[in-house]
């Protein structure tokens, strides 16, 4: 394990450059991805001012997340989160300006985001297999040629034996991939709470998981059965989250996602008791209670052709995200798909959390606000002419290009 790093405000003279650039070059289709699925079978898992991360390293509360994520002293919260309105407005008290009790690291990587959004998006895949978590990573960097890495790594929590045992692993493998300077994210397959963490794929994927009215109102009332088991749950990651925040390390986390979809016993829940209240819990219990505030939080949807009203059916409220994240499978990269997002940012980073097809370079250079786009490792023979013609223009951060986060 590494030892608590100091975050570096500064960024290198690389980033200075990829962040001052333009262009585009070849294209792929702006529409639909055929509806793919993914597998998650294998390895448990499915504007910058006078410095480039920000005015002075800290962005304004507006532009790095509302009011991002309070510290324990800054809002109270219950053992089951916090409680959804309506209208997905209530929830921790946004602070102006930078917040109290904000991690140096979490503040560093709110502030690149910030700062490369509309100039240029990071690039990775999920690293599905968690007892080898730069397999595919490593099979991107092949595919890109010339030396270049990825620049965004993310690890699933996951399900099953394979998952559980490696946990620690992808631990220090986040760790690892932070001090070479890349983006680290984290995702969670999570097992119905009716079995344990040891299920199987087919447990999650599709109606064996789903929870009856009943076992919901359980699951989101404070006290309730389920509610228990999902903080328990949550105590279980809670242990890997505060070793990532020991060594310096601010992780992206993407709970719950595809939040809006059908597939998943969390999922498509509409309105102020439903997924966005599990999600509220979430992260009230993970943040306010453990005092996890080193973690950076995504709020994915998938692009369905509800999106546009997905986005409000489904917030949490903006003080409870960082970054709105489009998983791209259904309709595409239209138009009408990004500026939904950018509606539901309301001024923060939008990232293109999992695809079929990555954009082309065109598609980047008519949509250049998104902070990072990461690929779904069941696709690469999708993307054998993309991925090098990515990694190869000034739209896109590859890791030389990231400005490096600690130092030991």
């Amino acid at each position: 394990m590494t030892t608590k790093a100091t975050v570096l405000l500064g960024a290198n003279a690389a980033l200075a450059i990829a962040l001052g650039i333009a262009g585009c070059s070849s294209a792929s289709p702006l529409d639909g991805s055929n509806g793919a699925s993914k597998d998650s079978s294998g390895g448990g898992g499915e504007d910058a001012g006078a410095s480039t991360l920000g005015p002075t390293g800290s962005p304004s509360a507006e532009d790095a997340g509302g009011g991002g994520l309070p510290s324990s002293s800054s809002s109270s919260s219950s053992s089951s989160g916090g409680t959804a309105s309506g209208s997905g407005d209530s929830g921790p008290a946004a602070s102006s300006g930078e917040d109290a009790g904000i991690s140096t690291a979490r503040q560093a990587v709110l502030s690149f985001l910030t700062s490369t959004t509309g100039k240029a998006s990071a690039i990775g895949v999920e690293d599905k297999d968690s007892s080898n978590p730069t397999a595919d990573s490593d099979t991107m960097a092949s595919m890109a040629g010339d030396g270049q890495s990825p620049s965004f790594w993310s690890a699933d929590w996951g399900f099953g034996s394979d998952a559980v045992d490696n946990r620690e692993g992808i631990v220090q493998e986040g760790e690892k991939q932070w001090a070479q300077g890349a983006i680290v994210q984290y995702i969670y397959h999570a097992c119905p709470l009716t079995m344990n963490e040891l299920c199987q794929w087919t447990d999650i994927d599709g109606s064996y998981g789903s929870l009856s009215d009943a076992q919901w109102a359980d699951l989101t009332t404070p006290g309730g059965t389920l509610n228990k088991a999902w903080l328990a749950r949550l105590d279980t990651i809670g242990a890997f989250f505060l070793e990532l925040k020991t060594a310096g390390v601010a992780p992206l986390f993407r709970p719950l996602h595809e939040i809006n979809g059908a597939w998943a016993w969390w999922q498509g829940r509409p309105g102020p008791t439903g997924s966005a209240k599990l999600y509220q819990i979430t992260h009230d219990y993970l943040v306010n209670v453990k005092g996890l505030d080193n973690s950076v939080w995504v709020w994915n949807v998938q692009d369905y052709t509800t999106l546009a009203s997905d986005v409000n059916v489904y917030t949490p409220g903006a003080s409870y995200f960082d970054v709105a994240a489009l998983d791209v499978y259904d309709t595409g990269y239209t138009s009408g798909n990004y500026q939904a997002m950018l509606g539901a940012a309301n001024g923060k980073p939008i990232g293109v959390a999992e695809c079929q097809f990555l954009p082309s370079t065109d598609v980047l250079s008519q949509q250049p606000k998104w902070a990072y786009v990461a690929m779904w490792p069941d696709f690469f023979s999708n993307n054998t002419t993309s991925i090098p013609a990515l990694f190869g223009d000034s739209q896109v951060l590859t890791l030389s290009k990231m400005p490096g986060w600690t130092q030991h």
